[in-house]
């Protein structure tokens, strides 16, 4: 059989004889850009023998349907078969009529674009803005077929109705129950790990530069914080836990199948999906990167057959800082400084001395007028963000589309703080013939970044007294006076003063080819291609914050990042009886290299020129390069059975071959093993009406963390100098190969329960793990005349366990009004099994066996040594009234009882007990309001704020609660002037605070307009909202924000938000 097709106007060449009317469509199809549409009364086995050439498509089919009860009509290039059955218009004596009617969803909105077609027949109509339909020549006998993206489709008999209403229902198996995993897709009623889903009103109900954020307290397990409000600030995330000590803990993110990064910079409404594959069953097949769970995000594509439709997002948000504390004032500072100099006042023991003796001239006066600064409040600002996106979606039979850009403009607190961010992003999809199908994704972003350097650090801790500008309103360098050591806060705002620029140039893209190769035989190839370009440029005169009057200082330093993917999957599905097999094979070639160039100086001949002219710089000019290449090869596959949609079975193994590994050590083989039991679907459950659905899961796997470094292996060389007359440079030996090193691994169990009850009204999963993680990248002391510090070797141990909770209620659902919430709780406990070589303790790492991976350990302030307890203090370790009181750590009836040691130490966790969230979705009639509560309970801080107190006075101090005989305080310890400016004795036992909190974290109140106002204006859809950010925050932690983890470098900010969604 043969069939040729050329450009229409030169027609079709076929040849077959005795072949089925189905395999010679499907050739017709496949060799054209005709699709056939046939009626289930045309008879497809029908025999056809026909040679024709350069023929016609209706000389053809004339030839084909000779002789037959079969009929053809072509409209463009669909050709619809039908037989001459009355149902197909061709009894000219039945008896027609006009059916009309309303379509609407199931809260009774009218429905625009749903398609109703007569079945059988071409004869079909669409709802209008209203949802109203009408078709003429409709039979009794006829039945309409309903169709919409995302409900299901009814058949309707019209009999002698005229007038036909329909309310479309939700096609929850196609939106609810499908969800991306490793390599592809699975029913999420054939899960048997432990995966999360997003919904995508859960993605952009939280505006923010970075899609991960809006998951937090949205996914049990997944621990995100951001402790920074810089504008492009990066989170922190970690997924069940901390498992490695010297490597990174982050999750792999993965868009579209490639790594990404986690700083997902995309525009939140570009994504479909969210999934979080948590458990190793679900993440083994991504080998030594799933170690630390994966985050799979899908981006948004066209629709085929969709109509062109227009999306457009846009917000301004207006930030202040959320909770910010206050240093002190002029007086404050002057009477902790009288406080400081009567504590060392052995002339006249606690008596004050005279202010002159204190203060200089000019310092007596500024106080006597008045003049001090607030340096806070002439910093810190009001931030506006804005946010523009726009996309376009659609697509014909064959390729579908979508379009779109965003722009984000973020200014953060500080004055010359701004980020702003263009990207453009393009999908298509187009289906070659039955066999064939391609596509190619493409994003590009730019980003344009001035950065502050911190000049909050400065602005705490300059003395008060003084001025920012004089009469004249000029900027005074030295405010403080009688000191032309301090420098203003603000200098580093000056004209020309400071300036570090970073811009980013990103291409991220992947293109595919998908095969339907038998009926069971699915084949897809992706290539990915993502190169970074950034070049970060620094200027800063010598009167600014870092140089404060010394030189200035300029650099650039450009990096360049590519990462290039090949993936090949093949698949096979197959249903037989009560048996369902699905496998997969595949393989993966990655390509990674970072190339950086640095180039520095100092004492530049002109500000004007920037970091532009660099060989301006007459002192400390360096330069540097680097370069980092690694490749990885990976061969994977899994395998699927069920039997009677009951029992549930999954296996999987991966293989990764690294160029980072020595030979003999290259390849790491990673499997995994899981199984699902659907209690639901028992006989025995079938009498029951509280469950709808009851799944136990349980699984096993191992997973890798890739944390070697690219030539950790072959040792390491650093530069050295070396003179002989003149300088000679050379290299010597500076780190030790290890030609034994492999991955680290994680192997872990999980339990899961899945539960839907009372009709879906309570749904939710219930999951328990533990993991133990070995071969942890650990350095190993060797002798010294080994001439090495250290070798890294794989020793240590890890273990995390810990229990999730998610659960979806449905409180109230109608036409009018409905509301459901959305909770999450994780609980997780980890720590050290095993350190190198039986220690049990490494105080500069600050890794305790026993103890969680990250620690505080200090000693535990209990309050400050009073009067009357002299001889106590005395004997506890040379102490007096006033000073730090610290606990006794050495147990009763020991060597060590009441004396103190750094054995009084003790250790402060700084991951959480737990974090939960809660999320409430309300809606009445047009209104909607979202709410979100998001806690996190049990972790400790080094709080900032308490080592800004200066007992000293040689600096501006926190206006804290401090101890003097007269007001006997145990917060904070006398001012002494004896004592440094920085440190003295046990300041940093004052810092461990629990930073435990809830924040109502998000409020959005949205309207979205009526129907019949928007259908005026030809709008779809038109939405309005206004939205709070991080206003309420319910926490013991004093003086500012508990989520920033005691930093107080760029402080965290509360937001009103002003947004728009319009739909055409």
């Amino acid at each position: 059989m043969y069939v040729q097709a050329s450009d229409r106007s030169e027609g079709i060449t076929i040849s077959c004889k005795n072949e089925s009317l189905e395999q010679v469509i499907h050739l017709i199809e496949s060799q054209s850009s005709y699709l056939f549409v046939l009626n289930d009364k045309v008879n497809t086995k029908h025999k056809v023998s026909i040679k024709i050439e350069n023929g016609n498509i209706n000389a053809i089919l004339n030839k084909i349907f000779q002789g037959t009860n079969m009929t053809y009509q072509v409209d463009g290039d669909h050709i619809l078969i039908s037989t001459t059955h009355k149902s197909i218009g061709l009894d000219e004596t039945r008896q027609t009529t006009m059916i009309k009617g309303k379509i609407v969803d199931n809260v009774g909105e009218p429905m625009i674009g749903v398609n109703v077609l007569v079945k059988g027949t071409t004869n079909g109509a669409i709802t209008d803005f209203e949802g109203n339909y009408s078709l003429a020549d409709v039979n009794e006998n006829d039945v309409l077929m309903v169709t919409y993206i995302g409900y299901l489709t009814q058949e309707i008999k019209v009999g002698k109705q005229s007038v036909i209403n329909i309310v479309m229902k939700d096609d929850t198996q196609s939106l609810d129950e499908v969800v991306v995993v490793g390599y592809g897709v699975q029913k999420k009623s054939d899960l048997t790990g432990s995966i999360s889903s997003i919904k995508p009103a859960d993605i952009t109900s939280t505006p923010t530069t970075n899609a991960l954020k809006s998951l937090q307290g949205k996914v049990a397990g997944l621990d995100i914080t951001q402790s920074s409000g810089q504008p492009g600030a990066s989170i922190s995330l970690t997924m069940r836990g901390n498992r490695s000590l010297k490597a990174d803990n982050n999750p792999l993110v993965l868009v579209d199948g490639i790594d990404y990064g986690s700083f997902v910079d995309i525009n939140p409404t570009d994504i479909e999906s969210i999934e979080v594959l948590k458990d190793i069953s679900s993440t083994a097949i991504y080998g030594t990167k799933g170690a630390n769970g994966v985050i799979i995000i899908t981006t948004k594509s066209g629709a085929k057959g969709q109509k062109t439709k227009i999306d457009f997002n846009a917000y301004v948000s207006i930030k202040n800082k959320a909770k910010y504390p206050r240093m002190m004032n002029g007086e404050e500072y002057a009477q902790l400084k009288r406080e400081a100099y009567r504590t060392t006042n052995s002339a006249a023991p606690d008596q004050y001395m005279d202010d002159a003796l204190i203060f200089n001239a000019e310092e007596l006066e500024y106080l006597e007028k008045g003049y001090w600064v607030d340096w806070q409040d002439l910093l810190l600002g009001t931030g506006i963000t804005q946010n523009y996106e726009i996309s376009m979606s659609g697509g014909t039979e064959k390729t579908s589309y979508s379009l779109s850009f965003g722009f984000q403009d973020d200014k953060g607190l500080l004055k010359n703080d701004v980020l702003k961010r263009y990207n453009g992003r393009i999908s298509l999809d187009h289906k070659i013939n039955k066999i064939f199908n391609v596509g190619v994704n493409v994003s590009y972003t730019f980003k344009d970044q001035d950065k502050r350097q911190n000049p909050l650090n400065l602005a705490n801790k300059i003395p008060c007294i003084g001025r920012a500008y004089d009469d004249n309103g000029n900027f005074i360098l030295n405010p403080a006076p009688g000191n032309s050591s301090a420098f203003s806060p603000l200098c580093d705002e000056q004209p020309g003063a400071y300036e570090d620029n970073i811009r980013t140039k990103r291409m991220f893209a992947s293109g595919y080819l998908n095969v339907n190769i038998l009926k069971d035989f699915f084949f897809k190839s992706t290539i990915g291609i993502d190169v970074t370009d950034s070049r970060e440029g620094i200027y800063k005169d010598k009167n600014t914050v870092a140089n404060l009057g010394v030189k200035s200082t300029s650099s650039v330093q450009a990096d360049n990042d590519w990462r290039y993917t090949w993936e090949n999957i093949l698949n096979y599905s197959k249903t037989f009886g009560k048996h369902g097999l699905t496998a997969m094979i595949g393989s993966s070639t990655t390509a990674y290299g970072y190339e950086k160039v640095l180039a520095s100086g100092a004492n530049q001949a002109s500000a004007l020129t920037s970091f532009h002219d660099l060989g301006a710089n007459a002192d400390s000019k360096e330069n540097a390069s680097q370069l980092i290449e690694t490749q990885m090869v990976s061969f994977f596959g899994r395998l699927n059975y069920k039997f009677n949609e009951r029992y549930l079975f999954q296996a999987s193994l991966r293989a990764d071959g690294s160029s980072v590994l020595a030979k003999g050590h290259k390849w790491g083989y990673f499997p995994s093993a899981s199984a699902a039991w659907r209690i639901s679907e028992e006989g025995f459950m079938a009498d029951q009406d509280i469950f709808s659905n009851l799944k136990l899961r349980l699984s096993w796997g191992v997973a890798g963390n890739s944390a070697i470094d690219a030539y950790a292996t072959l040792g390491g060389l650093k530069k050295s100098v070396y003179t002989f007359g003149s300088s000679v440079y050379g290299y010597y030996p500076s780190e030790i190969a290890n030609k034994d090193l492999t991955w680290e691994k994680t192997s872990t169990w999980n339990l899961g329960l899945d539960f839907s009850i009372l009709r879906n009204r309570i749904s939710g999963t219930i999951d328990t793990y533990i993991s133990q993680t070995s071969d942890l990248l650990l350095p190993s002391l060797l002798p010294s005349s080994t001439g090495y510090a250290s070798v890294m070797q794989n020793i240590g141990k890890t273990e995390n366990k810990g229990i999730e909770v998610t659960l979806n209620t449905i409180w109230f659902q109608n036409k009018n009004f409905s509301w459901n919430t959305d909770w999450t709780y994780s609980l997780n406990r980890e720590k050290i099994k095993a350190l190198n070589s039986g220690v049990t303790r490494d105080e500069g790492n600050l890794w305790f066996v026993g103890s969680p991976t990250q620690v505080f350990y200090d000693y535990k302030k209990i309050g400050i040594w009073q009067l009357g307890e002299e001889a106590q203090a005395k004997a506890f370790g040379g102490f007096k009234p006033g000073d730090i009181k610290v606990a006794d750590m050495s147990p009763k009836g020991s060597e060590g009882e009441g004396v103190f040691s750094t054995d009084d130490r003790v250790i402060f966790s700084r991951v959480p007990k737990y974090t939960f969230g809660i999320t409430n979705n309300i809606t009445y009639k047009n209104f909607d309001l979202m709410f979100f509560i998001y806690g996190r309970i049990g972790q400790y801080v080094k709080d900032a704020y308490t080592q800004l107190y200066k007992p000293s006075a040689l600096e501006n101090s926190a206006p804290v609660n401090y101890w003097t005989p007269e007001n006997p305080s145990n917060e904070y310890p006398r001012p002494n002037s004896g004592y440094s400016t920085n440190s003295y004795l046990l300041q940093s036992s004052l810092a461990f605070r629990k930073a435990s909190f809830v924040k109502i974290r998000d409020i959005t109140l949205g309207y979205t307009l009526p129907k019949e106002w928007t259908s005026k204006m030809m709008v779809q859809k038109l939405r309005i909202y206004c939205s709070l950010n991080n206003f309420i925050t319910f926490t013991d932690f004093p003086n500012y924000d508990p989520e920033s983890n005691g930093s107080m470098d760029f402080p965290l900010a509360k937001q009103v938000l002003f947004g728009i969604n319009l739909s055409l």
